[in-house]
């Protein structure tokens, strides 16, 4: 197959992991981070290690600056949401019109974001599920299995779809193609809201909020908010949906969310993107969401109470 050129903006345990299966694979994979972790992790070079596939250590080209790449073929977003905006403007110097760029993020805005900048032809929806850990910034550790599932954002068949499938097929990537993304973003959303939030105010993992029974009548009263919002921006969501998304998966028992590992990382959570998007859509649009609203203060009261300790 053609070495296509493949940048991964961002090196944490998805760029590490998706970036790691595409090099693997015969890809010009080239990655992109802050210069201090460049200088590092060029010196350590990167390490997946999972109990699904064989370990693996590479030594890719990782760089700051992208003005001396060329054009890019396949372009993989993986940093925090909050970041997509900067991203963008970075990236225009290396998108050609047969770029497809990718967010592999929480949230439902970033595709918005990379069209409005880059060009709505050079965005494919997409929905992520992975969870792994990434130790000494160099070594991703894969805890579960992985799925990306990724659609064009009006709906309609692509040759592209096929073309980035078969792409993903060579380097064994678990994907599907799906006829909905925006359906499938909204439901990874109303999942993400509730149990990343909850997580992340509680300090539990997966495996401990569902067990607690008693807290998921809070979750699903959040879901139906969320559930809310979506039918408002025309996407519909059922009550079955929901249900299906209150059962966890057995896998994900002992899992952290992405929140809650950021929190004790004393690094910046997501919650304006999984939480606090939810709270503006839902005023523009006069939808009440009381408990989306009480948990986001909670959480925001607690990330006060640990800024101020760590000052």
């Amino acid at each position: 197959m053609k070495q296509y050129n493949v940048l991964v903006y961002g090196t944490g345990a998805v760029g590490i992991f998706y970036g790691g299966k595409l090099f693997k694979a015969g890809f010009n994979v080239v990655f992109v981070d802050t210069p201090e972790k460049v200088a590092r992790l060029s010196e350590s070079g990167l390490h997946i290690r999972s109990k699904f596939d064989h370990n693996y250590d590479f030594s890719p080209q990782i760089v700051s600056d992208l003005k001396s790449l060329p054009p890019q073929d396949i372009i993989l977003v993986c940093v925090k949401a909050f970041q997509t905006y900067d991203i963008a403007l970075n990236l225009l110097p290396v998108v050609k019109p047969s770029t497809i760029t990718i967010s592999l993020q929480n949230g439902l805005e970033n595709e918005k974001i990379l069209s409005d900048i880059l060009g709505k032809n050079l965005v494919i929806g997409a929905v992520l599920f992975f969870n792994g850990e990434t130790e000494k910034e160099s070594t991703v550790i894969q805890r579960t299995p992985d799925n990306i599932v990724f659609g064009e954002l009006d709906h309609q068949r692509s040759d592209r779809e096929e073309w980035l499938s078969t792409i993903f097929s060579h380097a064994d990537i678990n994907h599907r193609i799906s006829s909905s993304i925006t359906h499938e973003i909204w439901k990874k959303m109303i999942w993400n809201n509730a149990y990343n939030a909850i997580s992340a105010l509680t300090q539990t993992t997966l495996g401990q909020i569902y067990r607690f029974a008693e807290i998921l009548p809070t979750i699903r009263k959040m879901m139906h908010e969320v559930q809310q919002v979506a039918v408002a921006e025309g996407i519909e969501i059922s009550d079955q949906t929901i249900n299906e998304l209150i059962n966890l998966n057995p896998e994900y028992d002992n899992v952290k969310t992405s929140m809650l590992k950021d929190i004790e990382a004393n690094r910046m959570p997501e919650l304006e993107s999984l939480v606090g998007v939810i709270l503006k859509k839902a005023k523009a649009r006069g939808i009440s969401t009381p408990v989306n609203q009480t948990i986001y203060e909670l959480i925001q009261l607690s990330l006060s109470r640990v800024n101020k300790e760590s000052d």
